[in-house]
This record gives structure tokens, sequence and C-alpha cells, in this order.
């Protein structure tokens, strides 16, 4: 075992320290802690370790809801202020140092909810619920998640109540109302009181077929494998941030567009609307959700964005891809459509910067604001605008 005090945090949220100038990756070790650390692994360049005792603390360290080590929330120690001023950073970093990119972030925007956000979680199954540990597949059996909707925490105390050995993986969803997905078989005799919609293997097997949730006073239905930010609270913050870029009447383009969530948003600022998507459920959710808010300037299309779009025209490009960012086709496409004004919605700065450093030589980056959909991990959702040169 060594000591190990830490001096700051990976992009990771894991705490950075030395033994003998070797760098090593301690999780749970926050800066201005000192633990006892034993070494897990040793590379050329780096180690990897776990505490085995706390020294002493930091000033800055806060006693957290979840019980559980190496699981999720990576972050939940440290409080809310220095999170925040860590996820600020991070996105600086990260875009000066895979974009060059200077000055251009600007302050972030809070969670309205620290704990209780989550909308949706996928919960491993071994006897009981629960999650792999960070990096590994270690399992975590869990009572609860500080991070999830606290109806789906009722959920998980039923679950594991259940007799759980032919279940392989569950889903839930908390809207305005619930839905289960399960991939395997499960009395769910126990369940049907708390949700509203319940899949087994792919099938329907009670209550509706879609759950609903209201943003900016439209309606949105949601199936069970499109897509959906997962921080309810803050939806309308980060889609509002995002139209507030842009004031133009035209024709605007949503590529990613799942369920139509933006699209339909947007069809009160612009002209016309056309949104992409490649998943052929959330494109169906999506015209449903155009027929229950009474739209008629949205039109959506079943394809995959990074293709579709070079056939397209329009004066704002908006794009919410996924974690990995848009293909290297999808942005010289985008670069075709030539529009005035480009809103990328982002949840990895490492993919944003460099899919920014391509757009960059054609489009100014105005500015880039960082908002909290993930507080208590080391995750961090980011808008931004780019203008033609």
């Amino acid at each position: 075992m060594e000591k190990v005090e830490c001096e700051r945090l990976n992009d990771q949220g894991q705490g950075i320290g030395y033994i003998n100038n070797k760098i090593i990756f301690v999780p749970e070790l926050l800066p201005g802690d000192k633990a006892l650390v034993q070494i897990t692994k040793e590379k050329k360049n780096f180690m990897e370790g776990k505490i085995i005792e706390y020294l002493s603390l930091s000033k800055d360290r806060v006693k957290p809801i979840c019980p559980y080590l190496n699981c999720g929330c990576a972050l939940k120690s440290l409080n809310y202020q220095k999170q925040i001023e860590y996820k600020e950073n991070k996105v600086k970093n990260i875009l000066k140092k895979f974009s060059g990119l200077e000055n251009v972030v600007i302050d972030i925007i809070t969670s309205k909810k620290t704990n209780y956000y989550r909308n949706k979680i996928t919960l491993k199954v071994k006897d009981k619920v629960g999650y792999f540990k960070n990096k590994t597949n270690d399992f975590l059996a869990i009572e609860g998640c500080a991070l999830a909707d606290t109806r789906i925490n009722e959920i998980i105390k039923v679950l594991n109540t259940l007799d759980l050995n032919n279940t392989k993986e569950i889903t839930i969803k908390a809207f305005d109302d619930v839905m289960i997905i399960i991939d395997g078989v499960l009395d769910i005799s126990a369940l049907k009181e708390y949700v509203s919609s319940i899949y087994m293997n792919d099938k329907l097997v009670y209550g509706n077929k879609y759950i609903t949730t209201t943003i900016n006073n439209l309606t949105f239905q949601i199936s069970k494998d499109s897509f959906f930010q997962v921080n309810t609270s803050m939806i309308e913050t980060l889609y509002n941030e995002a139209i507030k870029l842009v004031t133009n009447k035209g024709k605007a383009l949503d590529l990613f567009c799942g369920t139509g969530t933006i699209s339909l948003i947007l069809s009160k600022h612009f002209k016309k609307v056309i949104g992409v998507e490649i998943n052929k459920e959330a494109v169906e959710c999506a015209l449903e959700n155009k027929k229950l808010n009474n739209i008629n300037n949205v039109e959506f299309i079943c394809g995959d964005a990074n293709e579709v779009c070079k056939d397209l025209t329009a004066d704002v490009v908006f794009v919410d891809p996924p974690r990995a960012g848009l293909s290297k086709e999808g942005i010289q496409n985008i670069l075709k459509v030539n529009p005035e004004k480009i809103v990328y919605i982002s949840c990895d700065p490492v993919t944003l910067a460099r899919d920014l450093n391509v757009l960059k030589e054609k489009y100014i980056v105005e500015k880039v604001i960082p908002v909290d959909l993930f507080p208590n991990t080391y995750h961090v959702e980011s808008v931004s605008l780019l203008i033609h040169r």
C-alpha cells in the first residue's frame, strides 16, 4: 500500500495522484483527499488503484445519498459547486486540447435537481437487480439508485422481492407514467400497480404501447426503444437554450431527431422543420406526436441522419447525435447543406471537439454552453452555436 494525495480529477471523475512521480488513477478519491491506496493495475505510463483507508478528507467532500462504491455516480461525494466547476473546466480543456478552441465556453447551466432526476435506468440481474461496477463485470446489487426517479426506486424494491432467476436485464422508464422493459421471463403481477406499460422480450404484455410526457406545453409519446433525454427536470432548459441561439424563421433541419421532441418544439419558431431519425419505432412515435399536437409544418424522414442530410436544404441545422458524435461522412454532408447556423447538442466533449475541429474550417464556433444534465456523474451535456464564416 502507498500513501496518495489527490491533486485533481481526470475526465472520468477518478482522482489523480502520484507514486514515485508515476501517475495513478483512483476512484472515489477527491482533490485534497489523502489515502492509503492499493495498486490494482500497473502499466508502463500509469497505475490504477483502490482506496484502503482515508488518511484525511477534502474540505469539498460531502456525505452522499448513494451508499455504493464504483457505481455510476463518480462525483457523488464532491460538493455540487465543485462538480460544476469541474465540468465547465473539463469542457474548456477538452475543446482546447482537441480542437484548439479557447474562450468559447460560457458559464455552465446547473441542474434543477441533483438527485432522483433520471427518468430511465437499465438494471442487470443476478438474483437481485443492480449494476456492473465501473470498468468491470463485477455485479453490484442495489436496493435503490440515488440518481433515479423515486418511482423507479419503488419498483426496484418490488423487483428484489421477485424470483429473477429467468431474467437477464430490466429497463425502467418513468415520465408522466411508467414503463418496464424485461429481457427474460418474470411474473409481472406484483408490478402492474406501479406502471402503465410492461414489455417482455419485445412483446407488450401489459398496458399501453407508449408512455407520455409534456415539454413546452406539447405532449410526447415515448416508445420502449426510442431515445429521450434522461434528466426530466432539465429537458425544457436544454432545448430552450438551443432554440434561443437562433432567430431564423425559415427552414430547420433536425438530425437524430428521435421521437421528434426538438423538431416539434422548433415548429413554433420556423416555417418548415424536417426531422431525420434512423430508428423506425422512434419515427412512428414522432409522427404520432405530430398528430397529437396538431402540428402541420414538420416532416419526418426515417433514415441515417449522417447520410440523408446531403439531399436536404436548411437555414439552420440542429444535431443531437449519439455519444459517438457525427461520422466523417455526416460532417461533410452537413457542410453540403451549407446552413447559416448549426446548433450542436452533445453528451461527449471529446467527440464534440473532434467534430468542431472539422466544422470550424467553414464555421465560427460562437459559443459552447455546458449544461449539467447528469449531476453526481462525470458526464456533461453541451450546446454549441456555429455561424457560417
